[in-house]
């Protein structure tokens, strides 16, 4: 991630990360076989970091509504923590590269799309959120706002803190869902 972080996704070879972690390159052949199983595994481990993330939020205590800030929280926080991961989510490798790569990729983002409607179903259940809206289209909406927000600060360079342009993209689109009086 440090030198995706860095470098971007396109300077990731087998060779800079076996510099990088102090094997000898063929090692690294042995147990990936080539660059695009590199970056499924760093794809699982980004989803079993962020699996983690979400389990140690204690979110069982909360209302659906405040269980879906939370989790958009810690997802930006997360992001924040691992800024390789936008580089990596809008590399060209994952446009046009390796259709393994970006399978898995779209795995992950599948994941997390179906745990965001997941959310946004229960909180209309509990009459948080309106009933006509559709959790799973929203949901997109709510991850696409989430990644434009990484982009910008991308290109701002790091300049502001993500969690907290968080409450302004949840509170605006949160107001649209509620349920009209």
């Amino acid at each position: 991630m440090e030198i995706i972080r860095h470098e971007g996704v396109s300077k990731l070879t087998t060779r800079s990360l076996s510099k990088a972690v102090g094997i000898a390159q063929p090692t690294l052949f042995l147990h990936f076989g080539n660059k695009s199983h590199v970056l499924v595994a760093l794809v699982d481990t980004i989803q079993e970091r962020l699996q983690k993330e979400m389990a140690g939020l204690a979110l069982a205590q909360l209302t659906p509504l405040e269980r879906l800030k939370m989790v958009i929280r810690a997802h930006l926080n997360f992001i924040q923590q691992q800024p390789g991961i936008p580089r990596l989510l809008f590399s060209e490798e994952l446009q046009s590269g390796d259709p393994i790569f970006r399978d898995r990729m779209n795995e992950l983002v599948m994941f997390f799309l179906t745990f965001i409607a997941g959310l946004i179903g229960a909180a209309q259940e509990r009459g948080e959120i309106r009933p006509d809206i559709v959790p799973q289209q929203n949901a997109c909406i709510l991850i696409a706002a989430v990644q434009g927000l990484a982009f910008r600060w991308i290109l701002s360079d790091h300049r502001f803190e993500l969690a907290e342009q968080a409450d302004a993209v949840i509170s605006t689109l949160i107001e649209g869902w509620a349920p009209r009086t």
